[in-house]
């Protein structure tokens, strides 16, 4: 075996790393935050850091998909599918949540906490053990 191979490599936690331009964000706000007068560009370069940064958050995802759900529209005609009859609660969803915080694993994670998908991916399970028996 190599020097220096370790075949014995397991994930234990999951870590999460900020990504270089949150950093980056983060570094721009407390800059211009320190600053005593702001000029208009000061201002909307602080505008742009704090969103990029909330952007990265899963309250933010949340708060854009309970948004679409009480929206009109095709999109939240989806979204409201997705759902179910009511939309989960923060705390539920924040549990459910797996994944960076993009749109994508907030629509899956609406789709993994349905009543109506869980049903459905039971019967499935369970047709497939008979089928195997």
């Amino acid at each position: 075996m190599p020097k220096g191979v370790n075949l014995k490599t397991k994930m234990t936690k999951v870590t999460t790393k900020k990504s270089n331009a949150v950093i980056k964000a983060e570094a721009t706000i407390k800059s211009i935050k320190a600053q005593e007068t702001k000029t208009a560009f000061d201002l909307q370069k602080l505008a742009n850091a704090v969103y990029k940064v909330e952007q990265k958050s899963i309250s933010h995802v949340y708060k854009q998909l309970s948004g679409l759900y009480t929206d009109k529209g095709e999109l939240a005609d989806l979204v409201r599918e997705l759902a179910g009859k009511k939309m989960p609660t923060f705390k539920a969803f924040a549990s459910a949540y797996k994944g960076s915080p993009c749109m994508w694993y907030g629509f899956a994670t609406l789709r993994k906490l349905n009543p109506k998908f869980k049903l459905e991916a039971k019967i499935k399970r369970q047709n497939k053990a008979e089928a195997k028996k």
